[in-house]
């Protein structure tokens, strides 16, 4: 595809020190079969194993199409990775034009030649959505394809459905965000707003706030899972945490939704919440200062060493108030009170960040 005009499509890769495995990645990016111009930008965070010369070299050979830009995640004072890949996507993100974008991950690659094309016609055939999901295809390290499995698996997942934000935040069928083809929303930048928070989930439940999501029933999206990448990280007691605050920080960072992220179940909380009464959570240095980035009680509760009679009680009110929440949601029908469920509901999120 000549690339003279301005691209419509982004393809917006993040790296650090992934020479080895870039190639593939890129190689797959490159081999998309695209009728619109495009652009490929990586962005290198601080990889000293050649992974900049890497580029370099791809840019030299794509002209027009693949650049490079630099990022040093340093600048943002980072407490996990997670936070120094966000400040890697926003740094790819401001320096892209297209209309559409989609991320990658440097160490993650495509298995067709037409994915991006097929989700963008999807989206181009439906103004009304703001994204074109896909399935993933989780696979072992080493392992076959043909031993990866696709997920989300959900009833409501099929082929060209348009899913509404509450069809994809209550039954928790987000997946991982380079899934995701998005149209740019241009009147704000996330990036900018969100900095080194700007990362998967929040990328996802940003865009979704302008629109609907047109699904389609492929797995094109090869995610490899490596025994010492940030999914496999945090373990046992703190992994139930982080999980379990995530839509409480989504409320925060994308308020719009709060109802939805309430009328989650979320269990690894409420195991957390009921263990904590009487244990103390031991956290990581690391977690304690990301989760300070945070306001609110359930948040300075973890961060400020889980003391305090009073504050005991609260997580007591908090899970009162999660049981009686189930219990009405179990009931079929008309049977259920909805405006209890809204008002309890309001009164769950005072109690955790309030």
């Amino acid at each position: 595809m000549n690339n003279e005009s301005s691209p419509v499509l982004s393809i917006l890769v993040i790296s650090h020190n992934q020479r080895e495995l870039l190639p593939r990645c890129l190689d797959s990016v490159l081999r998309q079969k695209l009728t619109v111009p495009y652009e490929v930008i990586v962005s290198d965070d601080r990889s000293t194993d050649g992974t900049w010369e890497l580029i370099q070299d791809y840019e030299k050979r794509y002209p027009g199409i693949v650049k490079g830009v630099k990022c040093n995640s340093d600048l943002c004072n980072p407490a996990t990775r997670s936070e120094r890949c966000g400040w890697n996507k926003a740094n790819v993100y401001k320096h892209s034009q297209g209309d559409y974008f989609v991320n990658i991950d440097a160490d993650d690659y495509l298995k067709s030649d037409d994915i991006y094309q097929h989700q963008l016609d999807l989206l181009m055939a439906n103004p009304s959505c703001s994204m074109c999901q896909q399935r993933i295809l989780q696979v072992d390290d080493g392992a076959p394809l043909e031993s990866g499995h696709a997920w989300p698996v959900h009833p409501k997942l099929i082929d060209k459905a348009i899913l509404t934000p509450s069809n994809i935040i209550r039954n928790e069928i987000c997946g991982l965000n380079p899934t995701y083809m998005i149209r740019r929303h241009r009147e704000e930048n996330p990036a900018e707003k969100y900095g080194k928070l700007y990362d998967d989930t929040v990328i996802s439940l940003y865009h979704l706030q302008f629109g609907d999501v047109i699904f389609t029933d492929r797995a094109d999206y090869v995610w490899v899972q490596y025994s010492n990448s940030i999914s496999n990280s945090d373990k046992g007691d703190e992994r139930q945490l982080l999980y379990g605050l995530l839509p409480y920080q989504h409320a925060l960072l994308i308020p719009k939704f709060t109802y939805y992220f309430m009328s989650l179940a979320n269990l690894p909380m409420l195991h957390i919440l009921k263990k904590s009464l009487f244990k103390k959570i031991e956290l990581k240095p690391s977690t304690i200062q990301h989760l300070k980035l945070f306001n609110g009680f359930i948040f300075q509760y973890y961060t400020n060493g889980q003391k305090g009679l009073m504050s005991k009680i609260r997580i007591a009110r908090i899970l009162i108030l999660y049981k009686q929440i189930s219990h009405e949601n179990k009931k079929n029908g008309k049977a259920r009170n909805i405006q209890y469920l809204i008002k309890a509901r309001k009164k769950l999120y005072r109690l955790l960040i309030g």
